[in-house]
């Protein structure tokens, strides 16, 4: 899952320092890759802030200053589509072939961080979430390959035999060039 930051354009040095601790200790556990945007509230279709949210694939966690409502309706203005708390977005894009990504299977998580008072708070909420989404994951995923299982299993297979080539009792020259036609030159 894709972590995103979005810092605030507030010029708080409280926040900032929040935001630079945040970053340092998520980066501290292994496999988390944090992308910092600017505040998504300013983003512009043709910023690099904009690019980084455009090619997220997959699951997204959004970590921004803003409450959840405020959070969708800015991704959802950036483009940013998704299933946000278990509610679809509207399908603005047409649906993607298989075989093609598609964002509109893609599960957004938001999270405010004026309702914590240390990083390492958010960074537990954050830490949890993930583990949560990766256990529902695999449990689906066993859930799939369980009817596989519950199958009898097929009858193993003998190789097959041999055909026998029939023997002529022709004449020997015919024996003859047949041999000939085995050796390999």
């Amino acid at each position: 899952m894709a972590i995103v930051l979005s810092q605030t354009d507030q010029p708080s040095t409280t926040h900032r320092d929040f935001e630079e601790e945040l970053v340092a200790v998520l980066l501290m556990k292994d496999g988390l890759e944090v992308s910092i945007i600017g505040d998504v509230a300013n983003i512009e279709a043709d910023s690099t802030d904009a690019l980084c949210l455009e090619g997220v694939r997959g699951n997204l966690f959004f970590i921004s200053w803003y409450n959840d409502e405020q959070a969708k309706l800015h991704l959802e203005s950036a483009g940013v589509v998704g299933t946000y708390d278990g509610h679809r977005a509207p399908a603005t894009l047409l649906i993607a072939s298989p075989g093609h990504y598609d964002p509109l299977q893609r599960k957004i998580h938001c999270l405010n961080l004026s309702q914590f008072e240390k990083p390492i708070d958010a960074r537990r909420v954050i830490l949890k979430t993930l583990e949560e989404t990766q256990k529902a994951r695999s449990e689906h995923n066993q859930q799939q390959q369980t009817p596989l299982n519950d199958r009898p299993l097929a009858p193993p297979t003998r190789p097959m035999p041999k055909r026998q080539q029939p023997r002529t009792t022709g004449d020997d020259l015919d024996s003859l060039l047949d041999a000939f036609d085995d050796i390999d030159v």
